[in-house]
């Protein structure tokens, strides 16, 4: 055979995934012609297909300086660079300023280069250069405006720097044009919708995403933005929370096999202890774990943390730093990390994200651990057969009231399920609440938008209403700004409300910015029926004070635990009625409103809400109780090697 024969039937050999065989027949090529460009070009692609990109990154650079100008290579070279760089470690010489200059010159030799278009725009991304990578899928469009891949990228563009808007116009886009996976993008539209504060048209979505899905972990993941996304709609019950929850383990799941595990059931003896989170980072998530981490004792627990964390930063170093094993899981599927942790031979693993981003409940469902706990991250029952208990308390969670609601067994750490650390680089709280020097009220929230519903604003007009000039303060992020501002308007002048009345802050940049906002509030509203948590603790933190309207399930009996371990039982109301007439009560009591924003930080600071050495025990004495069971019950069934 000559070359180009040998050529085409590697080119076959590729598409049919014999690779190694196709490898063979272009280094036969080589071989005789260094330089030839078709077998360095199916090489390098051979290399992609097996991310081996130190290999590719050199066959495409060789190819293209055997035939330099030729836009393909070009652009494979580009991409390659990208995804080299993007490695940990990276490969060594594979730079974004590089594959920027091999893309940029093919888009010279070939403007109308598409994928040329979006890979730039990828490198852009990665460089951190958001508008330049926008303006990169624009210019793709302008070119071809049906090429779907391009729209895509736009949407994660435009998601990322909170045009949620033009994000949602991006993805309807996407559909119109038969988008190859329609399910991928309706669960990304929902999303976006969530951002927006469109709660209930997310869930329409997200269940036209589970319908339209073909891959059962598709189905499974959706559904799992579905579960979280139903807390947020005023008219959900938590009957049907909770039975949408129990459905999905039964569906995806079901009953556990039974394993032998090799934990030797002595019920004294130290404790290996799993935490399982992919928010070990700068996330609400570590301002409760961190002070656990940094009260356990070591006589009686030895820790472990498995880190599925896509970025660390700066936080995820504090972390480390805590007497911990630390594990990176993110890179593994579930059956490494399964095998880790029996490596590990954890005794109790504990799940700290639930529903949320991220989460590897389906881990658990392999069931690594004896015992299997979630705690912190999500307000809610998992719904997974093998998870066998929640920490809550007895407020959050009280008994005979929510226990209906849960497939997992409650366990309370009273008085509070969750121990606050706050930053410390928090900013200090004013010296006197804003109505001093504006003579009007301020209410207001930090709350994430989406937890801001159409019953629980009608109930802030009134009060409005019933305190002449008040002002009501909420931020968000979205750069649709000021549409969202003229929609909450016209909701409160229906109800007799002047807008300017209204203040809508914008995107904090970072926590401080966050917590500053709180300088423009004299009293918190708390958030029905998803409840606040780590707003509510910053709120107490910056000197005010939060009210809170108390349900009858986890989610929206978290303000009432915080509140009431921080000594602030008073401002927990149990109807609509009496959240009312608290709020105007504090509200008409101003000397009340500047003693609080002198002391709610220290009574803060001093409460069972900021004692980590007491939660760390607490939970610790927790972790002996079901350990204790689990050896009287189960262990003399399990195999205990030396």
């Amino acid at each position: 055979m000559d070359s180009w024969q040998l050529l085409n039937k590697a080119e076959k050999l590729l598409l049919d995934g014999a690779e190694e065989e196709a490898i063979i027949l272009c280094r036969t090529v080589l071989d005789a012609s260094p330089c030839h460009v078709e077998a360095l070009y199916l090489l390098g692609v051979a290399a992609v297909n097996r991310q081996q990109w130190e290999s590719a990154i050199g066959c495409f650079r060789k190819a293209s300086a055997c035939a330099d100008g030729l836009p393909v290579l070009l652009n494979n070279l580009g991409l390659a660079l990208l995804e080299g760089s993007r490695q940990t470690p990276p490969v060594p010489g594979a730079t974004l300023e590089e594959a920027a200059a091999c893309l940029q010159k093919a888009l010279q030799i070939q403007p109308d280069y598409l994928n040329a278009w979006e890979n730039l725009g990828l490198v852009h991304r990665a460089e951190g250069k958001l508008d330049e990578a926008r303006r990169c899928m624009e210019q793709g469009l302008a070119a071809n405006p049906a090429a779907v891949s391009l729209w895509l990228q736009l949407a994660a563009l435009h998601v990322a720097t909170y045009h949620f808007d033009q994000a949602a116009f991006c993805y309807r886009k996407s559909l119109q044009l038969k988008a190859e996976d329609p399910a991928e993008v309706l669960n990304r539209l929902a999303t976006v919708q969530v951002y927006l504060g469109e709660t209930v048209k997310a869930l329409e979505t997200f269940s036209r995403a589970i319908s339209e899905a073909r891959i059962p972990e598709q189905k499974r993941s959706y559904t799992q933005n579905r579960l979280f996304t139903l807390h947020y709609p005023f008219e959900i019950t938590p009957e049907q929370i909770a039975c949408e929850h129990r459905q999905w383990g039964e569906r995806f799941f079901g009953p556990s096999e039974q394993r032998l595990f090799a934990n030797s059931p002595l019920p004294e003896r130290r404790l290996r202890i799993g935490y399982v989170s992919p928010d070990f980072r700068m996330n609400a998530v570590s301002f409760f774990i961190q002070p656990i981490l940094a009260a356990h004792n070591p006589a009686e627990v030895e820790v472990y943390c498995y880190a599925n964390v896509e970025k660390p930063d700066l936080v995820t170093a504090q972390l480390k730093n805590h007497p911990v094993v630390w594990r990176d899981i993110y890179a593994l599927d579930d059956q490494a990390v399964f095998k880790q942790i029996q490596d590990d031979r954890i005794d109790i693993l504990v799940e700290l994200a639930g529903h949320g981003a991220n989460n590897r409940l389906p881990l658990f469902g392999l069931r690594p651990a004896p015992i299997q706990v979630n705690w912190i991250g999500y307000p809610d029952t998992t719904g997974l057969p093998t998870m066998d208990y929640r920490i809550s308390d007895s407020i959050a969670d009280p008994p005979g009231m929510t226990g209906q609601f849960h497939t997992e067994q409650l366990l309370r750490l009273n008085p509070c399920f969750l121990c606050y650390r706050p930053g410390d680089d928090f900013p200090q709280q004013a010296a006197s609440p804003p109505v001093v020097n504006q003579g009007v009220i301020s209410f207001g929230t930090m709350s994430n938008f989406s937890k801001i519903n159409r019953v629980m604003l009608e109930l802030w007009a009134d009060i409005m209403s019933a305190s002449p000039g008040s002002r009501l303060v909420l931020r968000y992020r979205g750069s649709e700004q000021e549409r969202v501002r003229q929609e909450l308007a016209s909701l409160l002048q229906s109800r007799g409300i002047a807008a300017k009345r209204l203040i809508l802050l914008g995107h904090a940049t970072s926590v401080v910015q966050q917590l500053e906002g709180y300088h423009q509030i004299d009293i918190a509203l708390d958030t029905f029926p998803y409840n606040g948590t780590t707003t509510t603790c910053e709120a107490l933190f910056m000197g005010v004070p939060v009210v809170t309207l108390a349900g009858r399930s986890h989610v929206s009996r978290v303000g009432a635990s915080l509140l009431q371990a921080a000594g602030l039982a008073g401002l927990v109301c149990n109807s609509m009625e009496e959240y009312k007439a608290t709020i105007l009560e504090l509200a008409a009591d101003i000397p009340r409103l500047v003693s609080m924003r002198q002391r709610l930080r220290q009574q803060l600071l001093n409460s069972p809400l900021c004692d980590n050495r007491g939660a760390a025990a607490g939970v610790e004495q927790l972790y002996r109780q079901i350990w204790r069971h689990w050896c009287r019950t189960e262990g003399s069934l399990h195999d205990h090697r030396a």
